[in-house]
């Protein structure tokens, strides 16, 4: 079977990764990003979920980045 796709395989295929158990897939300023809880409200970019060319150009939105979950809701 070929999977043509631009969703990592660990995704695909969960068993095979325990680190994509703790991802959250979450909307930051309009780009589906997978993140990561660091605690509280802040939650750690690991990788931008996109087809849109422009959303991997965005500073704000990179992976490694920090971001409030309440200030992403509000944008």
């Amino acid at each position: 079977m070929t999977l043509y796709t631009i969703v990592p395989d660990e995704i695909i295929f969960p068993h095979h990764h325990d680190k994509i158990a703790h991802m959250i897939e979450m909307k930051v300023n309009g780009v589906h990003v997978m993140v990561e809880h660091e605690g509280g409200s802040s939650f750690r970019i690991d990788r931008i979920v996109s087809t849109n060319p422009e959303d991997y150009m965005k500073a704000n939105v990179q992976p490694g980045e920090v971001v409030n979950v309440f200030e992403s809701l509000s944008n």
